[in-house]
């Protein structure tokens, strides 16, 4: 018997990624780039937030050391997509998990909170951990 599968996505094409990393980008600079201008419901908000672009060859191993380094109490933001990403951090995470000695990371908690979030649960980093997953189309349902 085969299970039904949890998610059907569309084949990844190149049309499909780079859609994808244009939204990343569009968003990223409306609200990260020195020259946005927020409307004035975001200014109070974004005042109080940092957005940072870490590079480098071990992209998790960044995000959780300039963590480190960070005075506390913080609320971290990450994203996770439903769609196979271009990026895939699956073997750093394995490091990571050697590193601390940490049970390898089940695939649906990969799959609940992708592998930035799941990163920073097998480190143990003291944050406030708010993963976020964008939703295409609109909703006409409200919550009374």
């Amino acid at each position: 018997m085969t299970p039904f599968p949890n998610a059907v996505y569309g084949n990844a094409t190149t049309a499909t990624q780079l859609q994808s990393q244009t939204a990343d980008g569009i968003t990223w600079s409306r609200y990260a780039a020195p020259s946005a201008a927020p409307t004035h419901e975001d200014s109070e908000a974004l005042s109080r937030m940092t957005f940072e672009e870490l590079a480098g060859p071990d992209p998790l191993h960044a995000v959780l050391n300039r963590m480190r380094m960070l005075p506390r109490p913080v609320v971290v933001v990450v994203g996770r997509s439903r769609r196979p990403v271009v990026e895939d951090y699956h073997a750093e995470l394995r490091v990571l998990e050697a590193e601390h000695g940490a049970a390898p990371v089940h695939s649906d908690v990969r799959k609940t909170i992708g592998d930035v979030g799941a990163a920073f649960v097998v480190a143990g980093i003291d944050a406030n951990l708010l993963v976020m997953q964008a939703s295409s189309g609109t909703h006409s349902d409200s919550i009374d």
